[in-house]
């Protein structure tokens, strides 16, 4: 309750940014099957630069979300902070303020947690020695949307480049054994 009574800027910022990051996961997830079919006829009827510039286009455009993202959730998590709130602790458990590059790599660690889908939790890795507040319930929830943000959208990406990558193989393999039949003949 003490969010809703206490709501600054900075709260503000970060529950826009988990409406953005969430809306953002959903769009991601459900139209990509759409732009798998729209890549999958390019591939299929028209093999050339022009498919491979489209394919490259799709995939800049998901990194540039997943960069602004991450910009703009450490530049989040600096606002809360000059907000007076103790969103860090330390290894022992004590409060602690991470200035921008703590910060950058706090919000690292939690990109490749959801990336790696808890093999960094089970072996307890970690890039940095900034831990989140765990007191702190909405930023625990705040960290869990950022995290799920970005495992969801490397899953679509890794699993999206292996099946365009398979797909452009399997082209290749067969206009160049068309070629290879053609000068037999």
């Amino acid at each position: 309750m003490p969010l809703v009574i206490d709501t600054t800027l900075p709260i503000l910022f970060c529950i826009a940014l988990t409406v953005a990051m969430t809306v953002a996961a959903v769009w991601t997830w459900f139209y990509h099957d759409s732009k798998h079919r729209d890549l999958d006829s390019w591939i299929e009827y028209g093999f050339s630069r022009e498919t491979l510039r489209h394919v490259l286009i799709y995939y800049r455009s998901m990194g540039i979300s997943m960069l602004v993202f991450y910009i703009l959730f450490v530049v989040s998590c600096l606002l809360l902070q000059a907000d007076g709130k103790e969103i860090f602790v330390g290894s022992r458990g004590q409060t602690v303020s991470g200035g921008p590059i703590a910060t950058a790599f706090f919000a690292l660690d939690l990109v490749l947690r959801g990336g790696f889908f808890d093999i960094m939790e089970h072996f307890e890795l970690s890039v940095t020695a900034v831990y989140m507040n765990r007191t702190m319930r909405w930023f625990v929830w705040y960290c869990f949307v950022f995290r799920m943000y970005y495992g969801l959208t490397l899953i679509r990406i890794a699993v999206s480049f292996v099946w365009i990558w398979a797909k452009l193989y399997t082209v290749r393999k067969k206009h160049g054994s068309d070629v290879i039949r053609r000068d037999h003949n």
